[in-house]
């Protein structure tokens, strides 16, 4: 079950769905600034859940403009199922379909996630990824003019 509300400028959804190990994901579109915001906190990365995080990010891109920026925190990620990369592509070719400005993925370079990310991003045309260690060196490298 998804649980969505909104707040002024700023609409989030917390997936209630949680896998084995009890975590999930959220995702944040903050209408003022322009900028989707997704955290993944669960261990390994299922198709499931990306298959319903696909869904969430479409609602929430209507409500942006073109050039909105994305992070995503995947720091807490070690894994994702690779049955779930058609989904990761989906996704990519929808932000870049809506016109997505700049993407900014928090990583822990340590995890296979990491390498996995590189590896299929390297792949694609028309999206890239910057890499940073925090959501507030995300923020900093979205505010810098």
């Amino acid at each position: 079950m998804t649980c969505s509300y909104r707040e002024s400028d700023v609409i989030t959804t917390v997936n209630l769905e949680n896998d084995e190990q009890g975590k999930s994901y959220s995702v944040v579109a903050d209408m003022a600034k322009n900028r989707l915001y997704i955290t993944i906190s669960e261990v390994k990365l299922t198709k499931k859940n990306l298959d319903n995080l696909y869904t969430d990010i479409r609602f929430y891109v209507a409500d942006l403009k073109p050039d909105f920026d994305v992070i995503t925190d995947v720091s807490a990620c070690t894994l994702g199922a690779l049955n779930g990369l058609p989904t990761f592509n989906k996704i990519t070719d929808f932000l870049v379909d809506n016109k997505v400005g700049k993407v900014i993925r928090v990583v822990d370079e340590q995890k296979v996630l990491f390498k996995q990310f590189l590896n299929i991003t390297a792949k694609m045309q028309g999206y890239s990824a910057r890499y940073v260690n925090s959501l507030a060196e995300a923020e900093e490298e979205l505010n810098k003019p």
